[in-house]
């Protein structure tokens, strides 16, 4: 467990404190780090003041929205595509959930280490097109088998892997994207608009898919491959935004992004 905020260390007059805690947050030497006395109280914020970060605004819904819409798309076809595609009972298919579910998890853990490892931005953009490459390849290879192992369900485990593994990065990210003053918000309302996913994602692979039995839904296995092209192409959307708007805030203080995000409010596109 990690030290208290070097902000509330400052305004409890904890100044040394506040130095080891930021010293640990940012892993460098606490003698090369200079802080002040007091920092000034926060302000309330208005929730208008939002839309006065486009940048911001896009890189915390359309991420939430790619990773959510690919991954909640696949996880409640998934039995029904296994119980269909390996020609198996739902108990099985839902064994076979199970291991999803595992890959998922490990993902998790992955990408917490990756997101300080390596930066918020490549992780993102590798979790991204990593769900989407596996969603595609679960569609091309439905019906083939490596060594006796179905490569649609592998697959599906591999873009699980990483879309349900990039969680750990995405959710931060929303937060991190926004100026102090407005981080709870702004990542309340990236998420919230990301949620729509939770409907595009099964609704579409659906109607793609040709189910009219929304009882005991069936999927024309012909229709599989454009299913998840469909389910790929949005975490593809998310890796885009990942690439070409992100930024890194790995390592960085909130002031130095708030100093950032101050400049005048264009869209900026990161150069390659």
């Amino acid at each position: 467990m990690g030290p208290e905020s070097p902000r509330w260390l400052i305004r409890m007059g904890r100044v040394e404190e506040a130095r080891q805690s930021l010293a640990w947050a940012l892993e460098m030497d606490a003698s090369h780090i200079q802080l002040p006395a007091t920092i000034p109280e926060p302000q309330p914020t208005r929730w208008r003041e939002l839309f006065r970060y486009p940048r911001s605004m896009v890189l915390s819904t359309l991420t939430s929205l790619g990773v959510q819409t690919t991954g909640i798309g696949l996880v409640l076809w998934a039995p029904t595509l296994f119980a269909q595609v390996l020609a198996i009972s739902p108990a099985q298919a839902s064994f076979l959930m199970i291991w999803v579910g595992l890959a998922g998890l490990i993902g998790r853990f992955l990408f917490s280490w990756l997101s300080e490892a390596i930066g918020r931005r490549p992780s993102g953009i590798l979790l991204s097109f990593g769900a989407a490459a596996g969603a595609w390849l679960a569609g091309i290879y439905y019906d083939a088998f490596l060594g006796g192992l179905s490569m649609f369900w592998l697959m599906v485990m591999v873009s699980r892997f990483f879309g349900d593994g990039g969680y750990a990065v995405v959710g931060p990210y929303a937060a991190e994207v926004w100026p102090a003053s407005l981080r709870a918000s702004g990542m309340g309302f990236g998420y919230g608009l990301g949620n729509f996913g939770k409907v595009l994602g099964p609704l579409g692979l659906a109607l793609i898919a040709g189910s009219s039995n929304y009882v005991n839904p069936k999927a024309d296995l012909a229709a599989l491959g454009p299913a998840m092209n469909y389910l790929a192409a949005w975490s593809v959307m998310a890796g885009l935004v990942f690439l070409f708007l992100g930024f890194e805030t790995k390592g960085r203080s909130i002031e130095e992004i708030d100093a950032d995000l101050m400049e005048p409010e264009t869209v900026k596109v990161r150069a390659l």
